[in-house]
Order: structure tokens, then sequence, then C-alpha cells
């Protein structure tokens, strides 16, 4: 391979496995690698030119001993089936990229063993930090990582882990947009359908659903408030639940898109109109929205905040060890995004 294709440098991005340089390679003209190595550009050319064709992967494992740092991070998401947390997880992926860092991903199915394992195989792996994004916790394991010195990162926890970083997320604010959004349409008769109160973030939403109902003086009946896991099957089987109360609510909010979504697909099934015989609003603002009929109001948690607020937890330290949990909180607010789920509430 000649001096002309390398451009008379060796530099980390000559190919994907060129990485193996390290740090010290880089943008370094090949004469100054040939003096530093004492020997000549052309041997220097040679032995690029071999490890190109023999397509050579290093063993990490010596600059790991070296540098304190694995250059992976780790991240767990509750489904990566919901596009909420594919998002997030593609999100990572694409920083971590940029920045030469690899990415390991598991996902628990909302189960806090799987969490727990999950969480106990990444440390072992020596990552350098974990992105938890799971709607389930499992505080012992966190405290696993903790004394491992493995930076965890949280998403919208909202318990007293203030020893970890967290990035909290503001659900009330949306909520309240969409219930006054919902108010000034005439409706007063708002139900909520909630996922599993077990974990942390839709028990999160749930309270902020009640606080913003209280303050704008609704009555909010028990038989308004149905729970259920987080998939379309969740929210078409707790809409069928509301249609079959005696007073019917004339606005669902649903804890998540998965949710509203099945909860539109069960109101179609009993002949409803949606929004002029029942306004609908989903929660996370998924691309799916806008590809429904109608499309789907929804509340948006700004993945882009998110993702960046968790990567900046997880940087290493400039020494390159690995960085030590924070404790600082970063919060990001969530909005209310209007389409065409929603109208002036029916009389009956």
């Amino acid at each position: 391979m000649s001096r002309a294709e390398y451009g008379g440098e060796v530099r980390a991005g000559v190919s994907q496995g060129a990485g193996w340089l390290g740090v010290g390679w880089m943008d370094m003209d090949i004469k100054e690698v040939a003096r530093r190595a004492e020997v000549s550009p052309a041997t220097v050319e040679r032995v690029m030119r071999v490890v190109e064709k023999l397509h050579y992967v290093p063993n990490t494992s010596a600059r790991n001993l070296r540098t304190g740092s694995t250059r992976l991070l780790g991240m767990i998401v509750s489904d990566i089936n919901n596009p909420f947390f594919s998002r997030l997880v593609d999100g990572i992926e694409s920083l971590a990229r940029e920045r030469g860092v690899g990415v390991i991903c598991s996902h628990t199915d909302y189960s806090p063993a799987r969490l727990r394992e999950a969480l106990e195989r990444m440390v072992e792996h020596n990552v350098d930090g974990i992105a938890v994004c799971t709607s389930e916790t499992a505080a012992a394991a966190y405290e696993f990582a903790r004394r491992r010195r493995c930076a965890v990162a949280l998403l919208g926890q909202e318990g007293p882990r203030t020893e970890y970083a967290n990035v909290r997320v503001d659900y009330a604010a949306g909520l309240q947009e969409a219930v006054e959004h919902l108010r000034g349409l005439g409706h007063k008769r708002i139900a909520y359908i909630g996922g599993p109160t077990t974990f942390e973030s839709t028990r999160a939403r749930r309270q902020g659903f009640l606080k913003v109902m209280k303050a704008a003086g609704l009555e909010l009946r028990p038989e308004w408030m149905v729970e259920a896991d987080l998939h379309m099957d969740g929210g078409g089987s707790a809409m069928e639940k509301l249609l079959a109360t005696r007073a019917r609510p004339t606005a669902v909010v649903a804890a998540n898109d998965l949710m509203a979504l099945g909860a539109l697909r069960a109101a179609h099934g009993a002949g409803l109109n949606v929004p002029q015989e029942m306004s609908l609003v989903g929660y996370d603002n998924l691309p799916i929205c806008e590809m429904v009929t109608p499309p789907l109001d929804s509340i948006e948690i700004p993945r882009t905040e998110v993702v960046a607020g968790l990567f900046a937890m997880l940087q290493p330290t400039n020494g390159g060890k690995k960085a030590a949990t924070a404790k600082t909180l970063t919060a990001v607010r969530t909005r209310f995004i209007r389409r065409n789920s929603s109208a002036a509430a029916p009389q009956f």
C-alpha cells in the first residue's frame, strides 16, 4: 500500500480496525513514526500493508490495563421492541461511535432479576459505565457496580438515589399541558391508563397525572384509573374497561404511546370515532404517532437531551481512569405535542 494511499500519514481512521494504533499514533507523519521506532519509512509502510492484509484485530487487554479504560459502555433498557427504548440505544451508539467508544446493550423485559443479571455481567466485562434506562429498578445491583468503580447513570428514577447520576424527567410538565388542552376543549371526564405501579417511572407518571388533575379541579373517579401492562394489548384491554364504565370518560391519557395505540384500536373496534366521541393522548411521542389515523397527540420526552445527559455522565476522567459515579442530577422537561386525536368534548 503506497504512501499516497495513506496520504503520507498514519491515522486512526485508516480502516475500521485501525484504532489499535492508540492515541499516540493518531495523525502522526510516517517519517515521525519511523524515527521513533528507529526503522525506515518503507518498513512502516510494509508493516501497515501486512496489518491491513491480515485484517489484524488487536487484543486490547494490555491497553486497557495501561489506560484503566476499556472504551466500552453498557446500556440496559426495559424493552428493545419498544421504539422509545430502541431510539435511546440508537442515540447513545451514535454519540459513542463518534468518540471511538463501543456499546454493549441488553434488555430486561421489565424484569428486575434480568436487570440485576445484566448489570453484573457488564461490570464483569469491565465496561467504563452503564446507562440504565429501565422502568424497573435493582438497587443492590447499582451498589455492586458502584463498589467496582463502574459509573452508573439512571434515567427518570425518582427515588432518593442521589449517589448515582440521574437524568431526571419532569413527567408532570407535559401532563399539565395535555390536561389543560383537554379541559380547554370542554373535557371534565378524563381517564388515565397507567403501567404497573411497581415501576418507578410509571408510578411517577401516574402521580404526575393525579397532581395535575387535582390542581385543575377535575374529578377523577377510581374506575377511570386503569392499570395495565405497557404494551398495545394492555392499552386495548384498559380501554375496553373504560368503555364499560357507567359514566364513560370523554378523554383518555395513556402512560405510553404503545398503550395509547392499543386503546385507539379498541375504541375503533367498539365503533367509536376518535376524536369526535373520544379524545386520546399518548406519552413518549414515538414516530408512529404521525402514521396512525388519527395522528396521535402525545407527550414528548426530549430524546436528544436525555441521550446527551446520559453519555456525558459516563465519560471517563481526563486521566483515562474510569469515572467515579457522579452525583450531579440533570433534569429534562416533557412537552405536549398536539396532532389530531383530541377534539371538543361530546355532549352526553
